[in-house]
């Protein structure tokens, strides 16, 4: 790793001026930690993503919500919003600070889970489901750049 990059003395070792890592050739120890962690966002994801799905028929029982109500909640309430908000949040992963940007969309999506258990009727929770979506398309773009910042080329 070089000391500086152009025209930025007194950077720290390995560090370019955007304050991003340089990759070396090989990953170290803490990229492996970064990506255990990344990994673990991922899986929790994944988890509030198809939370719906998994609990449909305790969810339909308990509010009275129909079938087709439950395909919004699934489906456009969670996918559009996501879609919808991933394209100037992927722009945001790109020139704000990423691992503050997953931070405040892992928080958001985790609370309107949270949110989502307290639901009373069909429109809490598919407002619940809105702000999980929204929480939830800072997770991706955040996580690719991360692992560029992390890892060579060559191992992604």
């Amino acid at each position: 790793m070089s000391q500086t990059v152009e025209g930025g003395e007194g950077l720290a070792p390995g560090v370019h001026e955007e304050g991003t890592p340089e990759v070396a050739h090989r990953a170290t120890g803490y990229s492996w930690y970064v990506l255990g962690v990344l990994v673990i966002v991922y899986v929790l994801n994944f988890v509030d993503r198809n939370i719906i799905s998994i609990l449909a028929e305790d969810i339909k029982a308990d509010l009275g919500i129909r079938d087709d109500q439950i395909g919004f909640l699934y489906g456009t309430a969670f996918g559009v919003f996501y879609a919808l908000f991933g394209i100037p949040l992927g722009k945001l992963a790109d020139s704000w600070h990423r691992v503050r940007l997953m931070t405040a969309g892992l928080a958001i999506w985790s609370l309107m889970t949270a949110l989502s258990g307290f639901a009373k009727n069909f429109a809490m929770l598919s407002v619940a489901r809105v702000g999980v979506g929204i929480g939830e398309a800072t997770a991706s773009p955040s996580a690719y750049s991360l692992i560029s910042d992390w890892f060579p080329k060559k191992m992604r």
